[in-house]
């Protein structure tokens, strides 16, 4: 009687090593470029003014504030500056970590120029979360917008 027992729970601690054992850590594995999912166009429809996009690539982000134009009461997009060389990791359950390098828009210098930045976002089907920074970003900005004025691009 105490021999099957003692079968039966080996062979339960087998199975639960074996089963633990299977699961590998894909999580460390980087992808060159960005998620198809995420190639889009993203706008943070904040309050007031504190409105921001960011547009994703195959391997570049560009990212920058709008700005109200005073003559139409519509929103322009700022030149951006945002992360090349895009690469980015599986977490599971739809987020993602991505790293990338820093770049600024032509005539300017933003603070980590150069310098190798990673952030974590979440994707569903028409929101990105970040964890950090603005939060939550949609597919359709809920406000007027208008093209980029000539001498602004």
């Amino acid at each position: 009687m105490k021999k099957p027992i003692f079968l039966l729970s080996l062979a339960a601690i087998t199975l639960g090593l074996g089963a633990t054992s299977l699961t590998s850590a894909q999580a460390a594995t980087w992808h060159q470029g960005t998620p198809k999912a995420l190639r889009h166009i993203w706008i943070y429809n904040g309050h007031g003014d504190n409105k921001a996009y960011i547009t994703y690539g195959k391997s570049l982000s560009t990212g920058n504030l709008f700005a109200l134009d005073g003559a139409s009461h519509h929103y322009y997009r700022l030149p951006g500056y945002g992360l090349k060389k895009l690469k980015y990791q599986s977490l599971g359950d739809h987020v993602y970590r991505l790293s990338g390098i820093q770049y600024s828009p032509k005539g300017s210098q933003v603070q980590f120029d150069g310098q190798r930045l990673s952030y974590k976002l979440k994707l569903t089907k028409n929101h990105l979360h970040f964890y950090k920074g603005y939060r939550n970003y949609d597919r359709h900005a809920k406000f007027a917008t208008m093209k980029t004025p000539k001498g602004l691009e």
